[in-house]
């Protein structure tokens, strides 16, 4: 199953629409290598207001061991969390960059990427509360890689 899209009544969409247009003219990708807790610290210094975005991503990648975690606002501050996992991410985290580079702010980052994270089969969707920041959202992800285990990390903060 891919990281589809939540039905949203007319209310949500409108809720939904500034920001989305506002985040997708201003989206951040972050890579950050190291292992494990390295990664996470230096992620703390990051202020990622990812309660003020609609989607963002992780992927996580080691050798043998690559994750994607695709988070959506769905009603209020719940998230549904998509994920997969597998043994590489093939070039995923560039084509982020690249996809949200060709959009030029025009259409929803969001979107676009979901549809160029669309070949990668995840598991149905979890319904979470909203992180209350990026480490409550990603560190149980990133150390799935392992104590010492070299590791780069791409955080893509969407719409």
């Amino acid at each position: 199953m891919s990281a589809t899209p939540h039905p949203k009544t007319p209310e949500q969409e409108a809720d939904l629409a500034a920001p989305c247009r506002q985040y997708s003219w201003t989206p951040e990708v972050h890579d950050l290598y190291g292992a494990p807790e390295s990664i996470l610290n230096k992620m703390d210094s990051h202020n990622m207001e990812l309660t003020e975005r609609r989607i963002f991503v992780l992927l996580t990648e080691s050798e043998n061991l690559a994750q994607v975690r695709f988070f959506e606002q769905v009603k209020g501050k719940e998230y549904a969390v998509s994920a997969w996992t597998g043994e590489s991410l093939g070039g995923a985290g560039g084509a982020i960059g690249e996809t949200i580079l060709k959009n030029k702010g025009i259409n929803c980052v969001g979107e676009q990427v979901r549809g160029l994270l669309a070949g990668f089969p995840m598991a149905a969707p979890a319904t979470v509360p909203a992180p209350a920041n990026a480490r409550a959202a990603f560190a149980h992800t990133v150390r799935a890689h392992g104590e010492g285990t070299f590791t780069r990390a791409t955080f893509a903060l969407l719409c």
